[in-house]
């Protein structure tokens, strides 16, 4: 069994836009690159939602479902697709390559690109979110960023420490990559997701924590004088 297959970490039904982004896909991050060629073959572009006045979409490059509000001094660029009910709220710069669901909140002060936003997320408060893949039901607390490129400009490597010590290396040819987050995992605020980090489904990721590597579903994460403790309840 792959434990890092897309199925693994979303629930994605059939007919969601999203879908066929993760058909051929066997490591969940590889969707990451796929993404905006992807955005880019299936959006067709249209206002369907409502725009405040004094927020600024790029012309013909932005899909808004019906429900969904862009509030003024938020600025969307393309391609962008934003689902239904989602709100994304003044002051937030969209950077292009968006894939939002249905009933989604990308806050004031937010920053994004190339990024897919399941359903029913948040992500609220002065955020900076890129190259990264968000489920379902996921919240981030405020200023609570990714990191996206590696100090040494080297191509990102998922290393996991198996039970007993010995380590597991799989390369992801990224060089920008910042996170992949599961379905039902909640994030508190001030928290760094080092390049390349893979949280699971349904974790806990407790204030100020820097984290990376591969994070296990139902894990809880917290600072400890200064280290991070991570225990996962399977």
């Amino acid at each position: 069994m792959n434990e890092f297959s897309p199925a693994e970490f979303f629930d994605v039904v059939e007919t969601h836009e999203a879908a066929g982004l993760f058909k051929e896909v066997q490591y969940v991050w590889e969707a990451v690159a796929r993404l905006p060629a992807y955005i880019e073959r299936i959006i067709e572009p249209a206002i369907l939602g409502d725009v405040e006045e004094g927020a600024w979409l790029e012309p013909g490059r932005v899909r808004l479902e019906e429900g969904a509000r862009i509030e003024r001094g938020a600025i969307v660029r393309g391609p962008t697709i934003i689902g239904r009910n989602t709100v994304v709220r003044s002051g937030a710069y969209i950077r292009g390559h968006l894939l939002v669901g249905a009933d989604c909140l990308i806050g004031a002060g937010t920053e994004t690109r190339q990024l897919l936003m399941l359903n029913h997320s948040n992500i609220p408060h002065r955020n900076f979110v890129v190259t990264s893949l968000v489920g379902n039901r996921v919240n981030v607390g405020g200023a609570t960023d990714t990191a996206n490129v590696l100090l040494n400009g080297k191509a990102v490597e998922i290393r996991i420490t198996r039970p007993g010590g010995t380590t597991t290396s799989y390369p992801t040819g990224l060089s920008n990559f910042g996170a992949v987050i599961g379905d039902d995992t909640k994030l508190g605020g001030q928290i760094l997701l080092q390049p390349g980090t893979v949280v699971g489904k349904r974790c806990r990721i407790y204030p100020q924590c820097a984290i990376s590597g591969y994070i296990p579903h139902d894990s809880s994460v917290k600072p400890i004088t200064g280290n991070l403790s991570i225990t996962s309840r399977i």
